[in-house]
């Protein structure tokens, strides 16, 4: 009975990887071939195949479309596919192995050390470029014999999460991002920053200038790495990066309302004004949050709260997107002149990021939110708790 080692390994996440692995497992099997089987996970390095299981096995089958270490198949016959060889035509790709697998030699390039990197990806929608550029980045490693682990922080959230291990054993951080991402956990490291255009296009050149020109940030570098990489254009993207989620969330309840007809919704305590109100509340919250996480990504945590004040009162006072963007900047702004300007004993310092700062800027930021683009306050004989709109300063000053 041939005793037969399947690994398999795919940049794109686990599905592929297992998938091929149960269809090679099981075409083998129906050959009666005795089978060891491995799914490369670097978060978890115990589930590898031991050497005494890859020495016991006649020949192994590498699947991979990703940077593997080699060294493990040093003196054993392997066949190397790649997941779309292996998906297409498994049978194929095990005849083929049996009859072509030949002794693995450490050539003197592979036994060298290869260039270790560790890359998050981003982009302002978590969507398109986040993945794209991670696909180029891996590609690209694969082909230069790079040790690349990529983390991408896409609207779902970050998948293949970086570990703390291979963090520390990384040459360097490459920063391929186009928003702002949390850096505390590569403190020490060389950390290299481009943009997800960059690093598609261009992600030999990247991966080289990472090696090359990677530099340890000390908080003053750090600031002005940030410095360089912010402005107006950033901040509102990721805004929006924030807002798409409950825009496309609240357009979809809203089309299923109409599903039982155009005007179902109107007959209340029917399914379909049920979905109509949920997805009208989650319209509501669409300006808050494009003008809460414009400020976030301007002042950080303390930006959110007035920030999204501010937003609600634009929606409140009929000013739309246009209020919620000048929301989002005058609160941020405001938040970062409180921090810098606000200075309290050491004793009373903690209060600041969760009383002073959110106090002092919701406060200013809602004022003027009211006073120069909303209405004002009635006068004492209205019966209306606001009167009716005043005409903005700014058209008050243009008319003059």
């Amino acid at each position: 009975m041939m005793k037969l080692a399947i690994v398999t390994a795919c940049p794109n996440g686990m599905v592929t990887s297992v998938l091929c692995a149960r269809l090679l497992d099981a075409a083998a099997q129906r050959q009666g071939w005795s089978t060891s089987v491995e799914v490369v996970d670097v978060q978890r390095p115990e589930r590898q195949l031991s050497q005494a299981t890859l020495d016991d096995a006649e020949w192994v089958l590498l699947v991979s479309s990703t940077p593997v270490d080699m060294q493990r198949f040093v003196g054993k016959r392997v066949f190397q596919s790649t997941p779309a060889q292996a998906l297409a035509d498994v049978d194929a790709v095990l005849r083929r192995g049996a009859q072509e697998a030949q002794v693995f030699v450490a050539t003197e390039q592979a036994a060298k050390q290869a260039p270790r990197i560790v890359a998050i990806t981003a982009c302002p929608t978590g969507v398109a470029h986040t993945f794209m550029a991670a696909e180029a980045l891996q590609q690209t490693a694969k082909r230069l014999g790079y040790d690349l682990q990529v983390e991408t922080q896409g609207s779902v959230g970050a998948r293949t999460p970086l570990s703390p291990q291979a963090i520390a054993e990384a040459d360097v951080v490459l920063l391929a991002a186009d928003i702002e991402v949390a850096t505390e956990r590569f403190a020490g490291k060389k950390i290299y920053r481009c943009g997800t255009g960059i690093a598609l296009k261009q992600s030999e050149a990247t991966l080289n200038k990472a090696l090359a020109e990677g530099a340890v940030e000390s908080a003053a570098s750090g600031a002005v790495a940030k410095k360089e990489k912010t402005g107006v254009y950033k901040h509102l993207l990721t805004g929006v990066s924030f807002m798409l989620p409950m825009v496309v969330a609240g357009g979809l309840l809203i089309a299923l309302s109409f599903v039982f007809g155009i005007h179902a919704f109107e007959q209340e305590g029917t399914l379909a004004a049920a979905l109509k109100t949920v997805g009208d509340r989650a319209f509501m919250l669409m300006v808050p949050l494009l003008a809460g996480y414009i400020a976030y990504s301007i002042a950080d945590r303390p930006g959110i709260a007035p920030g999204m004040i501010g937003g609600l009162l634009a929606g409140t006072l009929g000013a739309g997107f246009i209020g919620g963007i000048f929301a989002g900047f005058l609160a941020g702004y405001c938040v970062k002149l409180i921090t810098r300007a606000v200075k309290l004993p050491q004793s009373l310092e903690a209060l600041k990021p969760i009383l002073i700062i959110p106090l002092l800027a919701s406060l200013f930021t809602g004022l003027a939110m009211i006073y120069l683009v909303g209405r004002s306050p009635a006068s004492p004989t209205s019966s209306a708790p606001w009167a009716p709109p005043m005409r903005c300063c700014w058209a008050s000053c243009w008319a003059a």
